[in-house]
């Protein structure tokens, strides 16, 4: 076999296994060359190429990758094969091998760089147990380094998305109040073709019959158009609300106070309002506004779902720790379908308003929304289509059980 100074020798691992290891070292002793080659040839997971120059080591360091490199330390230029090491991105780990006579040697090694130091001669089932090792550390440094990569492409892609998303919010914002501006403008116009819509329809009896059917379809939608505009108002308002400040609400004069707002309204479809309160209830800390426009949104939907002659009753009880405010109609009833959706944003009933009134699919979304604003919920409870409605409104009578509040 040739054993020059100039000569490579390669023995490589069983190729495809997983926990094949690749070692280069670096031996000046030819016949030592020659014993390494022997002994790692059956070498089940060790793969060696053994050479015995300092020029060689770096044209193969150049050429492979490494998990070790055992560099003997009496091999001419060695510290030059130390810095060839250390300009790769991912260094192997570092064997050398000295004899015990010179152990001096190793204060020549740079500081802060991770070295493992064998004494020569070196019993060979040392010398594959240090290389095991050395290669276990290697895999451990380069998968912490890959880690270390990927985190900082994770928090570069991170900020990113950070930036990104900030833009979008920050445009998502100003489209949200000019639309809330254009929305809110809307208001007056409607308002006054309304009243020019009632001029015209209260002399209608003038007017031929398709004319004063005209009119009355104009009524219905431009009425259907400022329910909208309100409902989106409010919409907007609940929407961008996080947190709310609450005040103790005498929730018996709100109710009471609500009843006689829609009294007319009931009146022109003949349907009667009941209020039933138990004695003593307790005050709810509440927004107070925020909550009689929930509870407008439920008798208002109550009285539009009910046909003439039908009644509508709004009950309130409370215990301990929550307040129930239950709106209760003789009306059109709600299918399977209805209950599991009827609080989903734009989400309209699959029953039809019984006066004709405007319905945009808001109303119910807007009353769930205040109603987790104030730790709350509201559910909606039906026999079936024809059968009438309940829904129940549920308010935390303690602060500590409202999440929504300041």
């Amino acid at each position: 076999m040739e054993s020059s100074a100039s000569t490579t020798i390669s023995v490589r691992s069983p190729a495809g296994s997983p926990s094949a290891i690749a070692a280069l070292i670096v031996e000046g002793d030819p016949l030592l060359r020659d014993a390494l080659e022997l002994h790692f040839r059956a070498h089940p997971t060790i793969g060696i190429v053994v050479v015995g120059t300092q020029e060689l080591a770096t044209r193969e360091l150049e050429q492979s990758q490494f998990d070790v490199v055992v560099l003997d330390s009496t091999t001419p230029s060695w510290m030059d094969t130390i810095s060839a090491v250390r300009r790769l991105s991912t260094p192997p780990t570092l064997v050398v091998t000295v004899p015990l006579a010179e152990a001096s040697l190793l204060e020549q090694l740079p500081l802060n760089f991770g070295v493992l130091a064998l004494t020569k001669p070196t019993p060979m089932v040392v010398l594959e147990r240090t290389i095991e090792c050395a290669a276990a550390y290697h895999r451990l440094r380069k998968h912490h380094q890959e880690n270390k990569q990927l985190e900082g492409n994770y928090l570069s892609m991170l900020e990113q998305l950070q930036h990104t998303n900030q833009q979008l919010q920050q445009r998502q914002e100003r489209l949200s109040q000019r639309f809330q501006i254009a929305i809110h403008d809307l208001q007056n116009p409607l308002a006054n073709l309304l009243a020019l819509l009632g001029e015209l329809h209260s002399r209608s009896n003038e007017l031929p019959a398709w004319i004063r059917e005209t009119i009355e379809l104009s009524v219905q939608s431009v009425q259907l158009l400022q329910a909208l505009v309100e409902d989106m108002l409010n919409l907007f308002h609940v929407d961008s609300t996080e947190t709310i400040t609450t005040n103790p609400v005498d929730v018996a004069q709100l109710v009471r106070t609500v009843a006689r707002r829609f009294t007319p309204l009931a009146d022109r479809k003949n349907i009667w309002i009941n209020v039933l309160t138990s004695p003593k209830l307790p005050s709810v800390p509440a927004d107070e506004s925020l909550l009689a426009k929930a509870l407008d949104n439920l008798v208002s939907n109550a009285i539009k779902y009910t046909p003439p002659g039908g009644a509508v009753t709004i009950e309130v009880e409370a215990d301990r720790d929550w307040l129930r405010l239950r709106v209760r109609d003789t009306g059109l009833g709600m299918t399977e379908d209805d209950l599991a959706h009827a609080f989903e944003e734009f989400r309209k009933l699959s029953a039809r308003p019984t006066g004709g009134e405007p319905s945009t699919g808001l109303g119910l979304w807007i009353v769930r929304r205040i109603a987790e604003l104030h730790g709350g919920r509201v559910f909606a409870e039906s026999p079936g289509k024809g059968k009438g409605s309940v829904f129940t409104l549920v308010l935390p009578l303690h602060q500590e059980n409202n999440a929504g509040t300041s």
